[in-house]
């Protein structure tokens, strides 16, 4: 029997294979730089060591102003716990904090395969889709929430749905536990209780009161949001919410949507790869003219939030393809969510297409951006939503079915894209980290203090060899000192042209070719205020630091 449809009841081999798979993709990551969000977790861990019940109870400047963490984060803690032990443990390097967020993203995947085996017979592809992903590769190199958020999310789903098949309250009580904790990793996990609801409805007769325990992670969010009121004055949950309403980047409607279906495209490029054996021949020229029309619609817009798709009144035709194609690819999902419904119309099916279609529509229209990290709780529900398209087919015999050599060709491409994507961002967030490390050596000696503006990684690297950030509420300038300006940062302001003069600029070459944060190149994983476009292969412009003397 081959592993790819194995089913037994002691998966040794294929959680074997599945660590192995994990380990080799992040391992060679290990060093990667603190970059965008991740300093943010590693203050909060490094504060939860002193003061555990007063979590977020420390003040920093990460907007350009000086602030409490309480306002700034938009995340629960419960990530930021798990790095304090893993900071307590191993130490605080680049190394030790990526080495222990490697657990979360091995639970993600190993979860997938026992989700995956009560959803198709081929459980071990399911999670080497996920594995292998794009979105899942890049996320799991940084030491944020999402991917242990993802490892509870389908931990959840799991225990849910093996509790109401055997009316086993232990496992619904587990599976109530770690609703609780991804709840507390991040806010989207609570959108785990309507969907587990909306999937056990249907069998409410049988299962009867069970349902009370998606009450417990109810109780546990709650307790959790009057603590933080009574700490900080404010619930956080709420707070986040109004963040989104009224920060919301991207542009308008249709830019969004076309935004969210790129990224779910180029966040799960094996969609684009396995197409020849999801689709007939017939779907697969009406995808190609797809292709045509979303490049036509996408120059007549001749701009797509803030990004210009036109360059000397011609149109960037390489950024055109790749969205093109991405934006199709992002469609077939809910294809496949259709045809499984349309196929077997069971709870199954109902709660794939819950899961694709309420995390899209959360990405696109609910958060503040579009972004990878956000795609990535859909991760699973697409892997299965494939696989459950291919042995459909098998079954009814329109193509040569699901042997392995076929489905491991498109594995492979979307392999060796997360590979070089994550190799991109390993440069671009390593850029910042050596930067840092020029700018101190080279303006210290010259100046009388190093000023600064930006945030993410770089901010992490100047704080640590003593420069300060600048408030632009309080500037305190002193003459003679330096004041450098990452051009691709977020919360720059103008600097008073009657105080300053410009002196140097520094340029550095992350990646030639490929870019996963630029808003030059149309680039924006992290957030599509950025780019349409999760990765865009293509040339790339150098970085700038501009450097300015206090007269």
């Amino acid at each position: 029997m081959s592993m790819l449809n194995w089913r037994g009841r002691e998966p040794v081999l294929p959680v074997l294979i599945l660590i192995v798979v994990v380990l080799a993709c992040l391992i060679p990551f290990l060093g990667k730089a603190f970059n965008m969000d991740d300093p943010l977790f590693v203050w909060c861990a490094r504060h939860i060591q002193s003061s555990p019940c007063d979590f977020y109870g420390f003040n920093l400047n990460w907007e350009g102003k000086e602030a409490p963490m309480a306002a700034v984060t938009k995340n629960p803690p419960l990530a930021a716990f798990y790095l304090a032990l893993v900071g307590s443990l191993l130490g605080w390097s680049e190394s030790a904090l990526h080495a222990g967020s490697l657990l979360p993203a091995l639970a993600a995947v190993i979860g997938t395969f026992y989700l995956a085996r009560g959803f198709c017979s081929h459980p071990l592809w399911a999670a080497l889709t996920v594995a292998t992903a794009p979105a899942f590769v890049l996320s799991s190199t940084g030491i944020q929430c999402d991917t242990m958020m993802l490892a509870f999310w389908v931990w959840s789903v799991f225990f849910w749905m093996e509790g109401l098949r055997s009316r086993n309250s232990a496992k619904l009580c587990l599976a109530s536990i770690l609703i609780a904790a991804c709840c507390l990793t991040k806010y989207f996990g609570l959108s785990l209780i309507p969907l587990l609801l909306a999937y056990s409805l249907p069998e409410w007769r049988r299962i009867g009161w069970r349902l009370l325990y998606l009450l417990l992670p109810v109780l546990a969010f709650g307790t959790y949001e009057w603590l933080a009121c009574r700490l900080y004055g404010r619930g956080l949950l709420l707070d986040a919410a109004t963040y989104s309403t009224h920060y919301r980047v991207g542009g308008e409607l249709l830019a969004r949507l076309l935004a969210g279906l790129a990224f779910v495209g180029g966040c799960m490029i094996v969609l684009l790869a396995a197409a020849p054996l999801l689709w007939g021949t017939k779907r697969l020229l009406a995808g190609v003219a797809a292709v045509g029309v979303t490049a036509v619609l996408v120059v007549a817009m001749k701009k797509v939030g803030m990004l210009s798709t036109l360059h000397f009144g011609n149109a960037k035709w390489l950024f055109l393809a790749q969205l093109s194609l991405a934006v199709v690819a992002g469609a077939s999902v809910f294809f496949l969510a259709a045809a499984d419904w349309q196929s077997r119309k069971t709870p199954e099916s109902a709660l794939l297409f819950l899961w694709i279609a309420g995390t899209f529509v959360f990405c696109c229209f609910v958060n503040w951006t579009v972004s990878g990290r956000n795609i990535l709780p859909m991760l699973p529900a697409v892997a299965l939503a494939l696989v459950r398209r291919l042995e459909t087919i098998e079954s009814l015999g329109e193509t040569g079915g699901v042997r392995p050599q076929r489905l491991l060709a498109p594995l492979g491409g979307s392999l060796a894209i997360a590979l070089v994507v994550a190799q991109a961002d390993y440069k671009w967030a390593d850029s910042a980290r050596n930067m840092a490390s020029i700018l101190k050596q080279e303006l210290g000696a010259v100046s009388s203090g190093i000023r600064f503006e930006g945030h993410w990684g770089f901010q992490y690297y100047m704080e640590r060899l003593g420069a300060k950030a600048l408030d632009r509420l309080d500037l305190r300038l002193v003459p003679d000192q330096v004041i450098v300006v990452p051009r691709d940062n977020s919360y720059l302001f103008s600097l008073p042209q009657d105080c300053v003069v410009p002196w140097r600029v520094y340029e550095t070459q992350a990646s030639t070719w490929l870019s996963t944060m630029n808003g030059r190149t149309g680039a924006g994983y992290y957030s599509d205020a950025w780019g349409r476009l999760p990765f865009v292969f293509g040339p790339v412009p150098a970085e700038e630091y501009l450097v300015f003397r206090v007269k």
